[in-house]
């Protein structure tokens, strides 16, 4: 009760100093959160109780993990385009396409390997390299759109935010 007090003021007083105009890149921002939040709940759920196989505990880790990750930084890429901190250009790497594929085709493999393995050493490795490249593909993904269009990536980082927020529910006991 008390911590609920305490994050209720806290939450009071930011909200207080945002000016509506700041408000889509404070929600990018605390998005972000949500995507951190589910990346470490999904790794400290299978370290704390790893299991092997394509489980209902091991799939929501993985793809927990993954959304998480896109929110992660695909929110903090929105907020620096829409709060200014970033050039609103859009990112074009050549050949955009084909690395969004790859590391789709990448994450399919990390995912097989991750229900296959014996491991957990390896699992948790595979883990944590799926977050990481999830971090990655949230910059490249959310970098490619230009600034103008931050506040469709927002509702979409939102959606996403939920989605792992889902996968983070069947973790918890």
């Amino acid at each position: 009760l008390i911590l609920m007090l305490i994050g209720g003021c806290a939450g009071l007083w930011w909200g207080m100093q945002v000016s509506p105009i700041a408000l889509p890149q404070t929600v990018a921002a605390f998005h972000s959160l949500v995507g951190l939040a589910a990346m470490l709940t999904s790794i400290g759920s299978y370290w704390a109780n790893p299991a092997q196989g394509a489980t209902m505990e091991n799939t929501s880790a993985i793809f927990g993990d993954f959304i998480g990750g896109v929110t992660l930084t695909g929110s903090i890429i929105a907020f620096g385009k829409l709060n200014g901190n970033l050039s609103s250009k859009p990112l074009d790497l050549p050949g955009k396409n084909y690395l969004n594929l790859a590391g789709l085709l990448s994450f399919i493999l990390m995912m097989y390997l991750f229900f296959t393995t014996a491991s957990v050493g390896f699992g948790l490795f595979l883990l944590i390299s799926a977050g990481v490249l999830a971090c990655v593909m949230g910059v490249h993904l959310v970098g490619s759109v230009g600034g103008g269009d931050m506040p469709v990536c927002i509702t979409v980082l939102n959606s996403y935010s939920g989605w792992a927020l889902v996968a983070e529910g069947f973790l918890l006991n």
